[in-house]
């Protein structure tokens, strides 16, 4: 009888006990963040934002989960935006780096973490000049 309650008390706290959620780093969040870019997938973009997450470029702002997934949306519908290349990834504490080239276009963005989402994101983007007009 003490060995079956034994077994109980110990499934009760196996059930019980939380899984552990795994953590990442910001290197793991931009390499997600590229391979989401890649597959077109905003859906998985806008998940690995925290629900009051910023996602700034340019001039446009997207704040809170659904503005991100709208604007990744836009982003990734088209082909040049998903062909990103990194050059480099690095990160600082909660603060993640990512170089990239698509084809004439560089640029660097840089992510905020916070509890294993990205809190802020921003890019700084250069390309080449635009044509004269004829």
């Amino acid at each position: 009888m003490n060995l079956k309650l034994a077994s109980l008390a110990a499934l009760a706290a196996l059930v019980a006990t939380p899984a552990l959620a795994q953590t990442f780093t910001p290197d793991d969040l931009i390499h997600r963040h590229l391979d989401f870019m890649a597959k077109g997938d905003a859906d998985g973009i806008a998940n690995d934002f925290a629900p009051d997450g910023v996602a700034v470029f340019g001039a446009t702002a997207a704040v809170g989960r659904d503005a991100v997934r709208a604007q990744f949306a836009r982003m990734v519908s088209n082909p040049g935006t998903r062909a990103i290349k990194a050059d480099k990834i690095w990160s600082e504490k909660n603060v993640g780096y990512l170089q990239w080239e698509a084809g004439p276009v560089h640029g660097t963005d840089v992510f905020v973490i916070h509890d294993n989402k990205i809190q802020f994101q921003s890019a700084f983007i250069a390309g080449p000049p635009p044509a004269a007009p004829k």
